[in-house]
């Protein structure tokens, strides 16, 4: 897939295939991931895997409807970085989670950015210290079904050139 397709195909994912992901195919995309830009090359950013369902049930009822994508893959994935490593380590954990999404996206895997995860529950839960971040935890799986693209915006709208 060329770099203009996979930038405008990305579509979030709600609903998953009941099919696993390989472990062959997630250290791919962790092996991209790898190369996410950071601050001052901190790499303040890390990743934690969830396949336990009780943990995926429950952070899928957090947040009603907006959560609930998490129980229906077969997998999630936290997007954490740590403050002690970088000034801006919650821009460099939103830039690695954007580069997991697409890097996924190459795969044929879906992702769903969920919001507001990053309370202490959630943390105690992931076994994530209090004190770093939790960008989004996303569900990743094969997609059942991929939405059409949402109307967009006009570049000119978006773009002011001074």
């Amino acid at each position: 897939m060329d770099g203009e397709r996979l930038l405008t195909s990305r579509r979030s994912i709600r609903k998953f295939k009941d099919k696993e992901v390989s472990e062959e195919t997630l250290w791919k995309i962790f092996e991209i991931c790898r190369y996410s830009p950071t601050s001052k090359n901190s790499q303040s950013y890390y990743f934690v895997v969830i396949r336990d369902r009780e943990m995926m049930e429950f952070l899928g009822s957090l947040r009603g409807e907006s959560s609930a994508p998490i129980s229906r893959a077969r997998l999630a994935v936290a997007i954490c970085s740590d403050p002690e490593t970088s000034l801006r380590y919650k821009q460099d954990a939103c830039i690695a989670a954007y580069h997991f999404m697409l890097a996924s996206w190459l795969f044929g895997l879906g992702t769903c950015w969920i919001a507001d995860m990053d309370g202490e529950e959630v943390k105690k839960l992931l076994g994530i210290p209090i004190e770093h971040y939790i960008a989004t935890i996303t569900p990743l799986g094969y997609p059942e079904e991929v939405p059409e693209p949402p109307p967009r915006r006009e570049a000119r709208e978006m773009v002011k050139f001074l």
